[in-house]
């Protein structure tokens, strides 16, 4: 699975599953429980038939790192930026925002929902992954 195609500049999306799968989804998760060095990060989803299955693995890679996770389920993207500043971790979110439905992809955020870019640490992720 290549990730290069699949991390922009603000986000990851891509085509499921040919782009993006459960194991990019893992390795994602381990990239960026490394890259936050954080003891927990908060994670949720939204309604795409997807995204369950993406959100368990990148919970796994999370978890492989020794990196505690809050499931916050299915919820909305502000949701998850509202949990990273009331719970101070960093947040992913599994979506593809307002993409078609064979697409998903992911959005992760810093303590304090400060973004993740390809400025502020999104090229390290992709590498890390």
């Amino acid at each position: 699975m290549q990730l290069d195609e699949i991390f922009k500049a603000y986000d990851v999306r891509g085509l499921v599953p040919e782009q993006l799968d459960e194991e990019a989804a893992r390795r994602i998760g381990a990239g960026f429980a490394a890259f936050s060095r954080a003891e927990r990060i908060a994670v949720g989803r939204d309604c795409r038939l997807s995204s369950p299955g993406l959100a368990a693995a990148l919970t796994e890679g999370i978890a492989r790192q020794g990196t505690a996770v809050d499931d916050l389920g299915m919820i909305t993207t502000d949701m998850v930026y509202y949990a990273s500043g009331g719970f101070d971790e960093p947040g992913a979110m599994v979506t593809a925002s307002h993409n078609p439905p064979a697409w998903n992809g992911l959005k992760l955020c810093l303590a304090g929902a400060a973004p993740v870019g390809v400025d502020t640490g999104l090229a390290e992720v992709r590498r890390l992954a």
